[in-house]
């Protein structure tokens, strides 16, 4: 049985210079291949993907669930790319803030929002990950922020 990287591990795992660092910068399917890959490693048995909007939340079980989650996301789009803002790692969890900047389909309309993903972690492996539309509500689902507070700059 293959062991569990510890916590350190995984983080060292997902930051160590690759295309998670802050500062990068992924096309939709870069990102979509580069999760996927990451979770063959390190999912958990159980793993979902949460996508989480204002008045939606979904959940797709497994890694493959992931993938489709976001070619569902990623079909409005021409283009769609994610900026690495900042990643913060909490005890259980590691949290990002990124830039999701796309451009649609039908009227070539530039969109740009500022959304966060938190990454519940169980055991060195990745249990559950939520993509938040609204950043703030990522924050708070991590414990960040509370509901009241504005979001941080």
């Amino acid at each position: 049985m293959e062991e569990t990287p510890t916590q350190a591990e995984l983080m060292e795992l997902i930051r160590g210079g690759g295309p998670f660092s802050p500062g990068s910068t992924l096309d939709g399917d870069e990102m979509i291949e580069a999760v996927t890959e990451l979770l063959g490693q390190v999912a958990h048995p159980d793993y979902v993907t949460l996508m989480v909007s204002e008045a939606t939340e979904f959940d797709y079980p497994g890694p493959d669930g992931f993938r489709e989650a976001w070619a569902d996301w990623l079909t409005p789009y021409e283009s769609f790319r994610i900026e690495v803002e900042e990643i913060i790692p909490l005890e259980d969890k590691i949290v990002f803030t990124v830039r999701q900047i796309a451009t649609t389909r039908h009227s070539s309309v530039e969109v740009e929002t500022s959304s966060a993903a938190v990454w519940w972690l169980e055991g060195g492996q990745i249990r559950q990950a939520g993509f938040y539309l609204d950043r703030q509500a990522g924050l708070t689902a991590a414990g960040i922020m509370a509901p009241d507070r504005p979001p941080r700059e």
